[in-house]
């Protein structure tokens, strides 16, 4: 930028182009306010990415896919105003369940004699979750102070069998992308409670977009009327003299009345912000959330019945069969953290396959590493034992001008789609509020 040129102006800078930032922009330009969206990346939609296999036709998510419309209002809304159909993964015929040191073939793995001890800690876990007023406030409500204990903590205190205790220590595993010792009980629990009861969790998630995540994002944005600039990394935000003047990674200066950062908490360290982030910012982005998922899809010969596993100690702690086509049947499945597996090595995956199918072997395999990815830094919100009543709250506080919104901050669905859409409804009514005060 040369010394005389004047920097770009407009009402509210949105920084991020995912579904958070999508939604924030576009409510910030109905209520008549220019807006500009900078996005770091070659492409819109964040943590979420439908896009083709590699060197295949067929479509596939590898960041966020499914979602529960039937208790997830802010999707449900969304999918309904941009008439977004759903389509459902395929019903399972075939399972595999890595629990207690071996693999189960039963629909259900948990023995008879086991189940009054599974009643009680549902009916426990159910009890707790009643306790979440979710939606209403941040997750760090008075009075769960009990609950933001590591989940392995909890169910311990439950007091069932092996066998039980390993089924329902497996499911946020996978669900959250993280080790149950390093996550919050409270975040767990809270999913019960927006899933309406324990039993929700072993109710198979199915739904997902026609057209994909990106095309919903997509529609989100042209409804919108914004401009929306792609590999544009924003490299400093500064709340000073009445107005945020933003800088980007190649100089250029925009200034703005509004910002509404959508940057997921572990990367908000690839800003620098003045003045510097309040406390809950800055430590959560220290610490991090624990979430560090590794999604991969795996092509196998095609298999003759549908399949869905899940396991603890196993590589994988949940592959599914998602697609069978000409080329075979696109498996998707999760592992943990990066030290458990190279989603980049081939013979690594087949043999964390072959843990449950183990007369398949792997033609192609494909994933993105949201763990390395720049703009990402993980995957999506796993609070850490503590974090919770420490932070939450103060992750919806706007920092001066600078406004705050991701699928990390949510209330409800923290984690979810849900949740970003409910971050990105929350941020640009703060934004608007502050436009409409004069600022």
């Amino acid at each position: 930028m040369s010394n005389d040129a004047l920097p770009t102006a407009v009402d509210v800078l949105v920084v991020g182009a995912g579904f958070a930032g999508a939604i924030a922009a576009r409510d910030s330009a109905a209520a008549g306010h220019s807006v500009l969206v900078l996005e770091g990346r070659d492409r819109i939609s964040g943590r979420t990415w439908y896009r083709k296999f590699e060197g295949k036709e067929q479509d596939v998510e590898v960041g966020g896919t499914w979602v529960a419309p039937d208790r997830q209002p802010y999707v449900k809304a969304e999918a309904e105003r941009y008439g977004i159909d759903l389509f459902q993964s395929p019903e399972p015929q075939a399972f595999g369940w890595g629990i207690d040191g071996e693999l189960s073939r039963e629909p259900f793995p948990i023995p008879a004699e086991e189940w009054p001890a599974l009643e009680r800690a549902i009916a426990r876990m159910n009890q707790d979750a009643d306790r979440i007023q979710l939606f209403e406030q941040p997750l760090g409500q008075e009075g769960l102070e009990d609950l933001d204990i590591p989940f392995t903590e909890y169910v311990d205190a439950l007091g069932v069998a092996p066998k039980t205790r390993d089924f329902i220590l497996a499911w946020p595993t996978f669900y959250f992308g993280a080790y149950p010792d390093k996550l919050s009980a409270l975040h767990v629990i809270s999913w019960v409670t927006a899933f309406g009861s324990c039993t929700g969790w072993f109710t198979l998630l199915t739904d997902k977009f026609v057209g994909g995540t990106t095309g919903f994002v997509s529609k989100i944005l042209e409804d919108s009327g914004v401009d929306v600039r792609l590999n544009t990394p924003v490299a400093t935000i500064e709340d000073a003299d009445g107005q945020a003047r933003i800088t980007t990674r190649s100089g250029e200066e925009i200034v703005a009345k509004s910002v509404i950062v959508t940057a997921p908490i572990n990367a908000l360290n690839t800003i620098d912000f003045s003045p510097e982030l309040p406390n809950a910012y800055r430590s959560m982005s220290e610490e991090t959330q624990a979430g560090e998922s590794v999604k991969v899809w795996a092509l196998v010969p095609a298999l003759e019945k549908d399949f869905y596993g899940v396991g603890l100690h196993t590589t994988f702690k949940w592959i599914a069969s998602e697609y069978t086509t000409e080329d075979g049947t696109y498996l998707c499945a999760f592992a943990s953290a990066e030290k458990d597996l190279d989603p980049t090595d081939r013979d690594a995956v087949e043999a964390a396959v072959q843990e449950f199918l183990p007369e398949s072997t792997v033609l192609a395999i494909d994933s993105h590493d949201w763990n390395k990815d720049e703009f990402s830094q993980g995957t999506w919100m796993a609070y850490r034992p503590g974090q919770i009543m420490k932070y939450s709250a103060g992750l919806q506080v706007p920092h001066g001008r600078i406004h705050f919104a991701n699928s990390d901050l949510a209330s409800g669905w923290a984690g979810w789609i849900d949740g970003a859409i409910e971050s990105g409804l929350r941020a640009a009514r703060q934004s608007n509020d502050l436009l409409g005060q004069g600022a």
